[in-house]
């Protein structure tokens, strides 16, 4: 029996001293920040690659609409050119209207474009930072 009681304390001796409590409560808060430090950089590099492919997705649309406006801009301006000079025939108020509704056209598209190539996103981020 002593002998086994001996073996038993040249454990305990071999495994160092006892743990208290504390150092397992700061051992377990350590552990809580530890994995809530890997959530958030696994959500901050997950954001940053979405936030990457948008911008190239929006890039490309973005030039591809520039693009159109463009050469819708230009064809109105060769109809205005043609109507001013003579050589395309049309009413005064068939060309007031159309000149006027296509301008309208482009601004509208021009503000659609701007609010939905460019939305606020970084209120979203914030809130899912905030619950990891």
């Amino acid at each position: 029996m002593e002998d086994r009681i001996d073996r038993n304390l040249n454990i305990v001796k071999q495994v160092g001293a006892a743990v208290t409590s504390r150092e397992i409560d700061t051992y377990a808060r350590y552990r809580e920040i530890e994995d809530r430090s890997y959530r958030l950089r696994t959500l901050v590099t997950a954001w940053e690659a979405q936030q990457s492919e948008e911008r190239k997705l929006r890039r490309s649309y973005g030039r591809w609409l520039l693009v159109a406006l463009c050469v819708q801009t230009l064809l109105v301006d060769v109809a205005f050119f043609l109507v001013g000079t003579g050589r395309l025939n049309v009413p005064v108020s068939v060309a007031n209207i159309f000149m006027v509704s296509v301008f309208g056209q482009i601004a509208a598209l021009a503000v659609v474009v701007v609010r939905h190539l460019f939305p606020r996103t970084e209120t979203e981020v914030l809130r899912l930072l905030d619950k990891a």
